[in-house]
């Protein structure tokens, strides 16, 4: 009886001894123990609701209160869940686009000050494209990002290579096409931000 009373709230689950062999280890589940919460409060709500409120009215009243409060509070905790699940899903991909992130800027400022310095190509050092560029190339290798080195992980490399100096290449100007975009914003800012 004691090990089916235990089973509502716990799990076995196999661990390793020092033997070698696995053993069966009792271990508590948070699923169990968050709907024993629940199934408590709901008879307590209902304990309370028959015994300790008059009949009629005030007891409808406190039942109709109940539910839309457990409504209310089964959603936020939904929403909850929904934000913790997402944001630990996503904790990998971030920590993978800010290193992405730092990797191709660092990469970007020591290729443009080698070609600065042989006068191979004007690199454009700053400025909204540039920025847009990086965000763009970091996003791409964010999942990339795993502490494995694998052949994507080179091709990935020579991709943001060949985009760093393509975008540098002059186009029109004598500037690559990252000063051209962001000579086009300037222009289309100035012409917004002119009086009518």
């Amino acid at each position: 009886m004691a090990k089916q009373l235990k089973k509502l709230l716990y799990d076995k689950k196999l661990q390793d001894s020092p033997g070698g062999e696995a053993i069966a280890v009792w271990k508590i589940n948070p699923w169990k123990v968050f709907f024993a919460f629940i199934a408590s409060a709901i008879a307590l709500i209902i304990v309370y609701g028959l015994l300790f409120t008059r009949s009629g009215e005030e007891s409808s009243d406190f039942f109709g209160n109940a539910i839309f409060y457990a409504v209310v509070l089964l959603i936020v905790i939904g929403v909850l869940y929904l934000v913790a699940n997402t944001a630990l899903k996503f904790r990998k991909l971030l920590t993978g686009f800010f290193i992405a992130f730092i990797l191709i800027m660092t990469v970007y400022w020591v290729i443009g000050q080698f070609f600065n310095h042989y006068d191979i190509l004007s690199f454009h050092q700053g400025g909204t494209s540039l920025w847009m560029l990086i965000t763009i190339l970091a996003g791409l290798g964010a999942k990339r990002i795993d502490g494995n080195l694998d052949r994507h992980d080179l091709g990935y490399g020579f991709l943001v290579l060949i985009v760093i100096i393509g975008a540098n290449i002059p186009v029109a100007n004598n500037q690559g096409f990252l000063w051209n975009v962001d000579n086009l914003l300037s222009t289309i800012t100035n012409l917004v931000s002119l009086p009518f």
